[in-house]
């Protein structure tokens, strides 16, 4: 991918009408980890994969998904740093409105401010636009429960379920394949791990983490990140699963 000159900055469009500094960002999205979402009947489920960089690092520190309200979650993927940038971002926008307001920021408003924040990155000089994608999840007074994706150029949409990365088409395939919206958050933790180890099957020769949240009737309505030793326990039933099912096939 070359810019011929109009990607020195993003306020320039090139002769194609094409934001090559948005296109770089996407891209560093494209090769990163796998990260989705999906509603079911009583909640939302958040989760991503991830490559242990190091042997030395220690198991679970390069954290992926964050809390930003009681009620409010995120995982992140493309440059980590950007994306904290943004679930930072989102925790002042969220305290912001609960001063000027009096009640919580409704998930809606939230992902609308930080989608026209991430937009404002790709139109002005001087700063470049976010190499990460968010997928946010919540539950409000005025709507319930809501799941939504940013990409790096502002775009923001409501899903019933999504997925971003490098496994980001396989994921989808997976999700459309089951009806999540007619399972419990329970039932569906186990089918969520599967798809993200499928996901990352090129990488499989290496060690693997996975991260998982819920937002359901279980915890309150209350963004909940699974415990690390019950998602390694998930992991390696699902990893079992996985390879009977490549045993059978074969």
């Amino acid at each position: 991918m070359s810019g011929t000159g109009f990607d020195y900055e993003c306020s320039s469009l090139s002769p194609e009408g094409r934001i090559f500094q948005v296109e770089y960002a996407e891209k560093a999205v494209e090769t990163s980890s796998t990260i989705l979402g999906v509603r079911c009947k009583n909640g939302i489920v958040l989760g991503t994969e991830k490559i242990v960089l190091s042997k030395m690092m220690v198991a679970g520190t390069d954290k992926r998904v964050f809390s930003i309200t009681t009620t409010t979650g995120s995982v992140v993927n493309g440059l980590t740093p950007d994306g904290k940038s943004l679930v930072y971002r989102g925790r002042e926008e969220a305290v912001q409105y609960e001063k000027m307001f009096g009640i919580k920021i409704p998930i809606q408003v939230l992902a609308e401010r930080l989608a026209m924040r991430t937009q404002m990155n790709t139109i002005y000089n001087g700063i470049r636009p976010y190499g990460t994608s968010i997928i946010l999840a919540g539950n409000d007074h005025i709507k319930g429960l809501g799941l939504y994706m940013i990409e790096p150029s502002g775009q923001c949409f409501e899903y019933y379920g999504c997925a971003s990365g490098r496994g980001k088409q396989l994921a989808r395939n997976e999700i459309e394949k089951v009806n999540f919206r007619e399972m419990s958050v329970d039932e569906a933790i186990p089918l969520i791990a599967k798809i993200l180890l499928k996901a990352q099957e090129e990488m499989k020769d290496k060690k693997q983490e996975l991260e998982i949240s819920i937002i359901s009737d279980t915890t309150g309505y209350k963004h909940k990140i699974l415990d690390r030793v019950f998602v390694d326990q998930l992991t390696l039933k699902a990893q079992e699963e996985i390879e009977n099912e490549q045993m059978e096939m074969a």
